[in-house]
């Protein structure tokens, strides 16, 4: 067992200030670490390296399914399905029953069929932006990064404006690990819920040119899922469309920020972004910091550690992306950087269903907004720009900008 000492303090708010300086020693001198998260002091590890990133997240040893974790874990508040039908979303399965829900989805979420997408997208972030003009300031998370991924996914799913907007607030809550937020969680929990059930029910009723159809008529032609596993695969396109991706247009846009040479470059070739330039920036900081949590089926041994069966592990994604060993000066963003395949959006079976989606999104909204405002910078001083304190998410809470 490891008992490293570490000069800082893991998901502090110097942490958040600064996390890769503490990602960078931990890879170094324990890169898989034994940690007793403070919420529920539940013992667990937290892995850096991008190679055992890869061995843990193939290995089918290594589940994803809440119920299979520890008995502290399971007491400390941690559990996001908390035994509801959240368990039945696709990131929560483990196979067979994986396989089979997520051979239902995929159909959806092919690169043929989400360049469907095109012009839902383009008329969104049009509409949005088009009152703007250079020399505005904008709050870019509330009145970008969170509008545009949001309206593409309602209007894919089917589900209505002011629902949207409800229903982002139970999202930012459900994913909170902030103690202040507890009492709130299960309100939000069971909102999320209810209208995942409430729009298959009004879809099953009146169907139409929307994801949420197109799910229902694969489970009911085809006998292939549960009605609870339908409903979890509405619910989980809700979190992950309202959530996810305005998390990465931002990251995105402060990433450009911080390497101007590189904001200039998608300035006067806005078509990089469709190329290398998405990945990179998914590489540079994705939108999730550590996957969700690991739970060893026996004790497994990763390095010189042996991690017992249930023990949670935490995959820090935002570690592995930026391993040395695997990609050259890695705190610099590069564009034009192709190589080793980054882990922004996941590995192995549980890679993220919508990935397709994502990268549309995101490369269409990021090179109109760059396009029609070249000079966009800051409105604040850098240090001034904060991290939302969520350990398993690089988010930020505002991004004032200068169009």
């Amino acid at each position: 067992m490891s008992n490293t000492v570490v000069p800082f303090e893991l998901f502090s708010p110097d942490y958040f200030r600064d996390p890769y300086s503490a990602l960078d020693w931990l890879r170094e001198n324990s890169p898989v670490h034994r940690y007793v998260f403070p919420v529920g002091n539940v013992p667990m590890w937290v892995v850096t390296r991008y190679d055992d990133a890869v061995t843990i997240l193939g290995d089918p040893r290594f589940s994803t399914a809440e119920w299979r974790g520890s008995p502290e874990f399971q007491a400390s508040g941690l559990s996001v399905s908390a035994g509801t039908v959240l368990s039945q979303t696709i990131p929560g399965l483990d196979p067979p029953q994986h396989t089979k829900v997520r051979r239902c989805a995929m159909s959806a979420f092919t690169p043929r069929s989400v360049d469907r997408w095109r012009e839902d997208i383009r008329t969104i972030v049009d509409d949005t932006i088009k009152d703007w003009a250079p020399g505005q300031e904008r709050e870019l998370v509330a009145e970008f990064a969170a509008l545009i991924p949001s309206r593409v996914v309602s209007t894919r799913l089917g589900f209505t404006l002011e629902r949207r907007e409800q229903l982002a607030g139970d999202v930012d809550l459900l994913i909170s690990t902030d103690p202040a937020d507890f009492p709130r969680i299960p309100g939000a929990r069971e909102r999320i819920i209810a209208y995942g059930r409430e729009l298959v029910a009004l879809k099953r009723a009146e169907p139409g040119d929307d994801l949420t159809s197109a799910f229902i008529r694969a489970a009911d032609e085809e006998g292939r899922i549960t009605q609870d596993e339908l409903d979890a695969l509405v619910i989980i396109m809700i979190i992950a469309g309202v959530g996810t991706t305005k998390m990465f247009l931002t990251n995105a846009v402060l990433a450009l920020f911080d390497h101007p040479g590189q904001l200039k470059l998608v300035a006067d070739d806005p078509g990089i972004l469709a190329g290398t330039g998405v990945e990179e920036l998914l590489r540079y900081e994705s939108p999730v910091a550590s996957t969700p949590w690991r739970f060893p089926t026996e004790d497994i041994r990763i390095r010189d550690q042996v991690i017992a069966a249930g023990e949670p592990v935490m995959v820090m994604v935002a570690a592995a992306n930026r391993d040395p060993a695997v990609f050259d000066d890695p705190h610099r963003l590069d564009l034009t950087r192709t190589g080793a395949r980054h882990l922004g959006l996941g590995h192995g079976i549980h890679n993220c269903l919508g990935a397709a989606a994502a990268r549309l999104i995101s490369e269409m909204t990021l090179a109109t907004l760059v396009g029609r405002f070249p000079g966009l910078r800051l409105a604040i001083p850098r240090e001034e720009v904060r991290r939302h304190e969520v350990w398993a998410l690089n988010d930020y809470r505002a991004l004032p900008v200068i169009l």
